[in-house]
């Protein structure tokens, strides 16, 4: 199955504030610059592929302006596939948080729960679920609307199945590792631009 992800439009928060959860709209004209620039690439892929979004607004815009501009259904909205919740941290400066929180973060990135939100572990897990559900479709790809944190879980996700086989189920300390896999993904996820993750695996042997 191709997995074809695109992460929101950049957001109308700066970018030295934490957020996550918190649901922040987007500039109509980044907005139709995004739709713009994705369309042509859509519409090549196959119209039975699910367009599915995280319900945030960022997201969700997005994929119902697609979903309208290549003439198919609404998108299915997945609660799941959210960005992490970082509780109290949320839409302060990243300068204002107190240092001794963000390094008992560092020091337990899988369970710790930043500003008392959700820890990675956590996510890996709702994420797992989402994830597992995508597979679940009888089409052979589709389309994920989703967050830059999110996107990382999925390649964890995909990362972990392709080691354990694609009928293995990951148990809590499974989790935690495919939490801190996603957290070794340093790599900047791109606003607006499609990354097509492959997920196609043989049973391990």
């Amino acid at each position: 199955m191709l997995l074809n992800l695109i992460r929101h439009p950049q957001p109308l928060v700066d970018k030295s504030t934490c957020y996550g959860r918190s649901d922040i709209a987007v500039a109509p004209e980044m907005l139709a610059q995004s739709v713009a620039q994705l369309l042509p690439q859509l519409q090549a892929l196959p119209p039975e592929w699910p367009l599915v979004s995280s319900p945030l607004q960022r997201c969700a815009q997005l994929a119902q302006s697609l979903a309208q501009a290549m003439h198919r259904p609404a998108p299915d909205v997945d609660p799941r596939l959210q960005e992490m919740d970082f509780g109290k941290w949320e839409l302060r400066p990243w300068d204002d948080i107190p240092w001794a929180e963000v390094e008992a973060w560092n020091a337990d990135l899988a369970h710790y729960a930043p500003g008392g939100g959700e820890t990675l572990t956590e996510v890996a897990s709702r994420m797992w679920q989402a994830f597992n559900d995508l597979l679940a479709t009888s089409a052979e790809g589709a389309i994920v609307i989703c967050h830059a944190g999110t996107i990382r879980m999925l390649h964890a996700c995909a990362a972990w199945r392709a080691g354990q086989g694609e009928t293995a189920r990951p148990d809590a300390a499974a989790l935690s590792d495919i939490a801190l896999r996603a957290a070794a993904h340093r790599a900047e996820i791109p606003h607006a631009r499609l990354l097509a993750l492959d997920v196609s695996v043989s049973p391990k042997r």
